[in-house]
């Protein structure tokens, strides 16, 4: 620690406590933020500077006096005080403690060194373990975030517009790539494309060499994805739309069902898996149209609506893929609807969350852009994708699931997701609402860090959490890649007004029409069928009412069958069905007990074989 007199930067003076205290500035070298250092019998304390008053002699009648005179200068007496707060000091046992004592008046303050500051503000992270995210404030002290603690537990970006919170993710994911930690990143406005090319702005290649680094890009380990189709070295992101139960459809839709309507929904889902090992959308849509009730209609309407978005495949994009080791997945959200983006939002989160915890996916950390139409508080709007996120929120830390939300209007975030969150990287917030969310859900603030946080010059982050055992001013690093999020200068510039547009949904196939003519070739049994789909195929066969071996085919002529007779589909198969299991077996059919023996094809062409079979034997 200092000790030599010109280190000496005051005294303290007046009314002293413990937690604060006045002193008189020696010198014009101490600024707002610096960290001192002030002896105490309890242990070596830190201090932070947190306001600086300038004192003069001048009184408001010499003022007077001075513009009666034209401005004649006066001698005037002047002198410096500042006001700080106290941090800490570390026990023997490494806890941060704060003196239960008052300081004594007339201690000599001086300025803190590097060892001190890091060691009581727990600035232990390193290059190895930490990521770099810029220096501390009036300092030229890196400031690392332990990285354990980033992704195994969630953080929360948070700034008013224009403010620098994406630019300061940028850097955080720049560090993070370093470390080869997985993520995925929900891009709202296509900004992150950028971490592929390297920073090339002259007057943040300048500021690099002052906070020690160098341009780079990350192209080798960034895989964009978007919604609406590839184009370029972008993939097209598609969702699995296959088996989806009752609860899932029910979460996705933004209209909320009735108890008539979700009953239509899950006996549909009920039919629809009888026959099929493997059912999409469509196959519900058809099962719900089938339905007898008045309530189907509306639930046609939802269903046709959520199918229309284009992003439900047979095939959806495997979470194995966008989840790699080291890699980063952006999923470019840009030019699509905001109602689709949200649904994309939710059943990506679900599926990732799904495989997470079944070990399917390494451990990585979700970054959402724009969170507040993602998961919003009561009040301000409803999103599907809020009640996946609040499970995150809750439950992904024990699963290996981090979660990172990044927001312009803290006031419309979910105030469980924010509260849940460890590390809290805050810049410049001027809404009252918003700084009053921010001080409601995040530990650690007092009021002087209310009024900081209006008066945070752009690039300066207040960081609490990750290792820190207090909220730290940090001035955030240059990123080394372009940043895509820079406003856009009007003047000289060509606006594209193209918007893409949203690929319909291809209609499904036309059933194939069979030639009673013509003798079909034995198909295979596939895995998209049940065994009483089988049934039924063997059954109407049997009784010559279909030609075809092929179960999934059967089971559409039997349905469109059953609809022109104005007939219930689901009771019509069931009798075929129950047929099959209790008469109609495959090798020895009990047919003589069999209900539909005297109308049965089968049955006929077997005692036609066996009375031409005993005319032979005679």
């Amino acid at each position: 620690m200092p000790d030599k007199e010109n280190d000496i930067v005051g005294y303290i003076y007046g009314d002293v406590g413990s937690t604060e205290f006045n002193f008189v500035v020696n010198g014009q070298d101490i600024r707002k933020f610096d960290y001192v250092f002030a002896p105490h019998k309890e242990g070596s304390i830190l201090a932070q500077v947190m306001d600086i008053r300038q004192h003069s002699d001048l009184r408001f009648d010499n003022a007077t006096s001075m513009m009666r005179s034209g401005g004649e200068v006066q001698a005037i007496n002047t002198s410096l005080s500042a006001y700080a707060e106290v941090v800490g000091y570390r026990d023997k046992k490494g806890l941060l403690q704060s003196p239960r004592s008052p300081f004594s008046a007339g201690t000599a303050i001086m300025r803190a060194n590097e060892d001190l500051i890091r060691h009581v503000l727990g600035l232990n992270a390193s290059k190895e373990n930490g990521a770099y995210i810029g220096l501390l404030k009036g300092h030229d002290l890196k400031v690392y975030l332990n990285i354990d603690a980033l992704v195994q537990k969630h953080i929360c970006i948070l700034a008013k517009t224009g403010g620098g919170k994406s630019y300061a993710c940028g850097v955080l994911i720049e560090e993070l790539l370093k470390h080869k930690i997985p993520m995925v990143i929900i891009d709202t406005h296509g900004e992150y494309h950028s971490l592929s090319k390297p920073n090339k702005n002259r007057k943040d290649l300048k500021n690099m060499e002052r906070f020690g680094i160098k341009a780079r890009d990350y192209s080798g380990q960034i895989n964009e994805y978007s919604p609406i189709g590839s184009k370029g070295n972008i993939k097209h992101l598609t969702l699995n739309g296959v088996n989806l139960e009752a609860r899932e459809i029910i979460e996705l839709l933004s209209a909320k069902l009735s108890g008539p309507q979700i009953g239509v929904l899950y006996q549909a889902i009920k039919e629809v898996k009888e026959y099929k090992n493997l059912y999409t959308l469509r196959d519900i849509i058809d099962a719900v149209g089938r339905s007898k009730s008045n309530a189907r209609w509306n639930v046609i309407a939802a269903l046709e609506s959520l199918d229309s978005i284009g992003v439900f495949s047979e095939n959806g994009t495997p979470t194995t893929e966008i989840v790699k080791k080291g890699k980063c997945s952006t999923i470019n959200m840009k030019g699509v609807p905001p109602d689709v983006q949200d649904v994309v939002v939710a059943r990506l989160t679900k599926e990732l969350f799904d495989d997470r915890k079944l070990g399917k996916i390494p451990p990585f950390l979700l970054i959402v852009e724009e969170a507040h139409n993602y998961c919003p508080e009561r009040g301000f709007g409803n999103a599907v994708s809020g009640n996946i996120l609040r499970t995150v929120a809750s439950e992904g830390r024990k699963f290996g699931m981090g979660l990172c939300i990044v927001s312009q209007r803290p006031a419309k975030v979910d105030k469980n997701i924010i509260s849940q969150c460890n590390t809290n990287i805050i810049l410049k917030v001027t809404n009252p609402n918003d700084l009053k969310a921010i001080i409601n859900s995040v530990e650690g603030l007092t009021n002087q860090t209310y009024r900081e946080i209006q008066r945070l010059p752009i690039g300066v982050a207040l960081i609490s959490g990750a290792g820190l055992q207090m909220p730290v001013m940090t001035e955030i690093r240059t990123r080394e890649t372009s940043h895509g999020g820079k406003s856009v200068e009007i003047t000289g510039i060509e606006i594209e007004n193209i918007q893409p547009k949203i690929p319909k949904t291809p209609a499904p196939p036309p059933l194939i029409q069979t030639n009673p003519d013509v003798q079909p070739k034995p198909v295979q049994k596939t895995s998209n069928v049940t065994e009483k789909a089988i049934r039924v195929a063997r059954v109407a066969n049997r009784l010559g009412w279909i030609n075809t071996e092929d179960p999934d085919e059967a089971i559409k002529t039997l349905t469109r069958e059953a609809e022109k007779m104005n007939e219930n589909v689901y009771k019509y198969l069931e009798s075929l069905a129950m047929l099959g299991q209790n008469y109609c077996h495959e090798t020895n059919p009990l047919c003589i007990k069999c209900p539909m023996n005297k109308s049965c094809k089968y049955r006929a062409t077997i005692g036609t074989q066996k009375k031409g079979l005993l005319s032979f034997r005679r």
